[in-house]
Order: C-alpha cells, then structure tokens, then sequence
C-alpha cells in the first residue's frame, strides 16, 4: 500500500503543491498512491494521535510505502520525527521525502539521516522561536502593545449593549447555545465566553480553559522581562492623568518619561490589561510609534 501524506500548518496554505509534488515522485517510479492523508492548518509540533497522521502510523504494515514532501512535515520536533521514523522503520514501512530524495528504511544510512535531518527541524523551530522572542521585545520596547485588543472576542466582534440585551433574553427564554450563536453568527465558543464574561453562564470547563492561558501567558513574559515575575507588572497608575497622556498620542516610553516613578514594565502592564487604557492607547499613541503603520 502506497500512502502520500500531506499537512501545511497554516490555513493561508494550500496542500495541492505539496500533492503535486508527490504525485510526480510516484509517477516517476511508476507508482499508484492509493490513499491520501491530510492534515490541513496544523502544526507539526501536534502529537501524531491528535492529527491524521496517527491513524495512518496505526494501519501502515510491512512493506507499505508513505511519500511525503520533505521530512519535517512529519514533525517540527526532533524526539517526535524520531518516535515516527523508528516505529516505521519497525513496521517494514519506507518513508520517501520528495524534496529532501531520502529514502528512509530499516538501514544505518537511513537512521543517521533520519536523525540528522530531525536534529535540524529542531534548530530550526528553536530559532523561530528565539526570533519570535525577540520580536515581541522590540515591539515593547517600542511601546506596541502585543496581543488582541480588549473587549473583543478572536473573531474580532464587539458586542453592543443592545445586542448584549438579546442575547441573554434569549439565553433567558432557553435557546440552545449551538443556535444561539447562529442566531447572531458567531462560534458557539465564543458565544460561551461571552455569557460567561457577563455572569450569566458559570462553565468550569471555561475557566480551568481561560486560567491555563493565563499561565501561558505569564510564562512567555516571564522570557521576556529580565526579572523574574510571577504576574503582570500591573499598578493603580492615577487614571485622568494617564487618559490625558493617552489622549495627546503619547507613546508608552514617552508615557513612562513623564512617570519615572513607575518601572517601564508597570507603565506597559497596566495600559495592556486595563479595558479603556488598552482601546485608547490603540486609537492613538500606538499609531505614533516609528515604523507601526508601514508593518501593518
């Protein structure tokens, strides 16, 4: 049995030139891929169970043949490529890689390629990551508040006290929430958050979801402060006097200039989580900083 499998990790991109290239190698060897596999928008640092490759791993059996593109569509992580090539290898299972033209079996050569090319799919995610940390430092640095907007959910809606008012009458009146968020056209999670935010629905399975990215978020800060904190640098900065700064279009290292007695961190901390700072600040100062409105 001949599989080809094919994943890109962003929804942007498009599995047919990955398909295409496959197919080609499989012609030239006189080859019948029998089955495709797909896993579209997904990251290849994803456990294979939780991806379509993992039913693919269960089924494979001696002798059978999977193409892929390049080997790090396998995976982005060196002990998981690793985990992959070995339990094929086991099997009988061959892995072809188009671009990369290795042939990957139960052999010496195979295991010291497979390990190689592993180990730099690991360098390399390690470095995006380095590069990404980096990024996020400038652009505090700079005074460019990372992260959405407040008061808006990841569809990018805002909700409208009126709207707001329907929505919990309904819910009121007992309409499910699957069409209740198809009543005002947007995903039943963010119909749940909603609720949730406004004290009308209490989902445990939300906050246990809502405190982990919180964690998650604090622990990327932490690589980014130099300090140690365990929170955001929030503090009760005097709010006229803040909104006054805010609204002259000042950035935040001008804002922290004019609040000395405050640490960068604080200054930015407290704009970033504070609603009404977080909303003007964007209208305004953060349209100042050199260079924003070109990177957009």
């Amino acid at each position: 049995m001949i599989y080809g499998y094919l994943r890109v990790s962003s929804d942007d991109q498009d599995v047919n030139s990955q398909k295409q290239g496959v197919e080609k190698f499989a012609m030239e060897h006189n080859w019948n891929i029998e089955e495709y596999i797909t896993d579209e928008g997904v990251s290849g640092g994803k456990d294979p169970d939780k991806r379509n490759l993992g039913p693919l791993l269960n089924k494979v059996k001696q002798g059978d043949t999977i193409i892929v593109s390049e080997i790090s569509r396998l995976g982005r992580d060196l002990y998981m490529v690793m985990d992959i090539l070995h339990f094929c290898m086991n099997v009988g299972c061959k892995i072809y890689t188009v671009k990369d033209k290795f042939v990957l079996g139960d052999d010496i050569q195979s295991k010291v390629l497979a390990f190689a090319f592993g180990l730099s799919a690991e360098i390399e995610r390690q470095m995006i990551r380095q590069r990404t940390k980096e990024g996020l430092r400038l652009r505090m640095k700079m005074g460019i508040l990372v992260g959405r907007p407040l008061g808006v959910d990841t569809a990018g809606k805002s909700v409208s006290e009126e709207t707001k008012g329907k929505i919990i009458e309904q819910y009121n009146w007992g309409v499910p929430l699957r069409r209740l968020a198809e009543n005002f056209k947007v995903d039943r999670n963010t119909m749940t958050r909603w609720l949730d935010r406004w004290g009308v629905l209490n989902s445990p399975y939300l906050h246990r979801a809502e405190e982990k990215k919180r964690r998650q978020a604090i622990a990327q800060r932490k690589t980014l402060y130099k300090d140690s904190m365990d929170e955001y640098c929030c503090v009760a900065l005097p709010r006229e006097t803040m909104r006054g700064y805010i609204l002259r279009d000042l950035t935040i290292p001008q804002i922290h200039e004019q609040m000395s007695q405050y640490t960068y961190e604080q200054v930015y901390d407290t704009i970033l989580c504070d609603e009404e700072f977080n909303k003007l600040y964007r209208q305004h100062g953060q349209l100042k900083v050199p260079g924003y409105g070109k990177k957009r």
